[in-house]
């Protein structure tokens, strides 16, 4: 039976390569769950205004959680933008103060690599060497050298992006300690269950069982660009552009329909698993001096020594 729902009452806000689609995965499979369809909505992104009431319902809640039903207790979803784009926690609380957050944090030295090569995959980086995309961030900002598919400029600002002691800092400042849940993916890599049962707690829902916790998701690139190109261009929806992201990972077309099997073929066929290429020590360097006040300040905000992340 259908149920209308209101507001999620939980967001998955990130980080990006943290762990979050594993997670959500989790989540998704939990019956007292109704996840968001795609994971990654991106809706507070779309816009720097508190929507209506009969906008959040027409733009929000009928298009992402129409498939929720009588059983499920709690909705949810899980755009890993909302961590590090301003304002939106502040947006979410206006509209539901209640709202619960769980974040995932890494070590950036070995996050931004596979961020990096995740925005290649997603056609929002046209720089293949982190080196140079790292060091184009300043003329980025000004709005030079942006890859022409970009939608968002500020997901390729990698510093910032990777900034998660103050990320979390200002969560715990809007939100509350008591409303934000974190977790630091060694532990996730490390102990999965207990992670996701953690979560569980957090959202005060009875573990459902599970016992099979698949492994986090392999980084991927695309055999040929242009064929990547053909299936993922951003198409206006609403007056907005639907972010690349959101355009991967529906399975759904509008209608409720799947998407056509050859199509579904083709792009899978077009990946390939890729690993990311680790930092080079020069990288190690830069990358590490500038985080490093930020990693000291997650550390105390979790109270627990992460400068271990910084040890070559």
């Amino acid at each position: 039976m259908k149920q209308t729902i209101g507001v999620p009452g939980f967001f998955v806000v990130g980080a990006p390569r943290c762990g979050t689609t594993a997670l959500c995965r989790y989540l998704m499979r939990n019956p007292q769950i109704c996840f968001s369809r795609p994971k990654e909505t991106h809706y507070f992104a779309q816009n720097s205004e508190v929507p209506s009431a009969s906008q959040l319902k027409t733009d929000y809640i009928d298009r992402y959680f129409s498939h929720c039903n009588a059983s499920n207790r709690l909705a949810g979803e899980g755009s890993v933008s909302y961590l590090y784009l301003p304002g939106i926690i502040e947006r979410i609380r206006h509209i539901n103060p209640q709202a619960k957050f769980i974040a995932l944090v890494r070590n950036p030295l070995t996050m931004l690599p596979s961020y990096h090569l995740r925005m290649q995959y997603l056609l929002q980086e046209d720089e293949p060497d982190f080196a140079r995309a790292w060091g184009l961030q300043e003329a980025r900002a000004r709005g030079e050298h942006m890859p022409r598919r970009c939608l968002d400029g500020r997901a390729l600002m990698y510093g910032e992006v990777a900034r998660f002691g103050a990320q979390i800092e200002h969560l715990f400042n809007v939100a509350g300690r008591d409303h934000a849940h974190v977790i630091v993916f060694d532990d996730f890599m490390a102990d999965a269950s207990a992670a996701y049962r953690g979560a569980l707690r957090f959202l005060q829902l009875d573990d459902d069982g599970q016992t099979h916790f698949e492994p986090r998701y392999e980084s991927q690139l695309y055999r040929y660009r242009w064929l990547q190109q053909l299936f993922f261009l951003p198409v206006a929806r609403g007056g907005k552009k639907m972010d690349t992201v959101q355009r991967r990972k529906r399975k759904y077309n509008p209608d409720g329909s799947k998407k056509k099997d050859w199509i579904k073929r083709l792009t899978d066929w077009n990946k390939v698993p890729t690993a990311p290429r680790p930092l080079t020590s020069e990288m190690r360097a830069v990358v590490s001096d500038y985080l490093r006040a930020d990693i000291e300040l997650l550390s105390r905000l979790l109270q627990r020594d992460l400068g271990f992340w910084l040890a070559d």
